[in-house]
């Protein structure tokens, strides 16, 4: 077969189909709906049990949950959604009338602590693959 310097050649591509991401309130524990429908979502709807070890290994678990989350379902909205979780501990945190009420307790810390250990690791590799945080080579 002869080719031209102006041939086309044309590649089908199969469409994919859309795959439809589950709303984080309805698959993160931590989080739900608020009520009425529409008045937005609450994005940690956790209480300390006021034990610090048991509270951090809570936060710990619901810190994996999040990123296998944000791990199966990386889009724009999820760039977002961490930010929106602390805004909301911090909030709970001064709703509370409690003596815990002026700082994180035990479940804000572990979660807190499990994220950045991910992103930590996460660093590690791409330093080590790219040479600096920005890319390419130190």
């Amino acid at each position: 077969m002869t080719q031209h310097a102006n041939s086309t050649v044309i590649v089908k591509v199969p469409v994919q189909p859309v795959r439809k991401v589950p709303h984080e309130a309805d698959t993160l524990s931590f989080m739900h709906r608020k009520m009425p429908a529409g008045s937005g979502i609450c994005y940690w709807n956790v209480e300390s049990s006021g034990h610090f070890g048991k509270d951090c290994d809570k936060g710990h678990e619901l810190a994996r949950e999040y990123l296998d989350y944000i791990g199966r379902h990386p889009t724009n909205g999820a760039t977002t959604l961490l930010g929106c979780i602390v805004n909301d501990m911090v909030r709970l945190r001064q709703e509370v009338r409690l003596p815990s009420r002026n700082h994180l307790t035990g479940v804000e810390i572990g979660f807190l602590g499990e994220v950045n250990r991910y992103a930590m690791a996460t660093m590690v590799a791409v330093v080590k693959t790219k040479g600096n945080p920005e890319g390419g080579v130190a």
